[in-house]
């Protein structure tokens, strides 16, 4: 073999063991390309994942504000209309009370007189002496102290109807008036709304 053919040879080998190299290496290169490619991607889904995540619990958090508020919103409705109608109602009832104890409607003059009458019976014997009534009860005085011990005497106070009952140093005091009775209904009444559902904003 010549010298001209040996460096042939040697340049042909060379360039072979280059081109081996050179492809291992675009291999390599590739490969490397391909896993920070897959890592970039997996870091980027990662990402986006995460940030899906804080936006749908940001969504959640203000659909749930926003639900809350309509609740509490439709609530204060709901008592606002249940006060309105309750005190209409006892608005009716005081009205009817007075009418009541006015003797207005059929029977209904002679009811008030039992009403009366009877419950200023039922306390004799008890430790009072004086039966306090509205200018309107008077008519009843010369009745009450004819039957009973008690002293008869006018207030210029507006209980609807009804009788007080003071001892005789006028300290203690029995309130059997229909603005008394009224006063009662209206607190239970109260405490029932206080307890219903939804009173407290909850």
């Amino acid at each position: 073999m010549t010298v001209q053919e040996k460096l042939i040879l040697f340049a042909e080998r060379t360039l072979e063991r280059v081109n081996i190299q050179h492809r291992e290496a675009s291999r390599e290169i590739q490969e490397t390309i391909r896993v920070a490619v897959r890592e970039a991607e997996a870091a980027a889904c990662k990402d986006m994942e995460a940030q899906l995540k804080i936006e749908e619990s940001r969504l959640e958090r203000e659909a749930h504000k926003k639900i809350h508020a309509a609740s509490m919103a439709a609530r204060q409705k709901q008592v606002s209309l249940q006060d309105k109608l309750s005190d209409e109602l006892f608005s009716d009832l005081e009205g009817d009370l007075r009418c009541f104890a006015n003797g207005k409607g059929k029977g209904k003059h002679s009811a008030y007189s039992d009403f009366l009458l009877e419950g200023i019976a039922a306390n004799l014997g008890q430790d009072f002496h004086i039966v306090q009534l509205m200018q309107r009860d008077m008519t009843y005085k010369t009745a009450i102290e004819a039957e009973t011990d008690f002293v008869v005497e006018e207030t210029e106070e507006d209980f609807i109807g009804g009788f007080k009952l003071l001892s005789s140093n006028r300290r203690a005091i029995a309130d059997y008036t229909l603005l008394a009775r009224l006063g009662e209904l209206n607190e239970d009444r109260s405490n029932l709304w206080h307890k219903r559902p939804g009173a407290d904003g909850s």
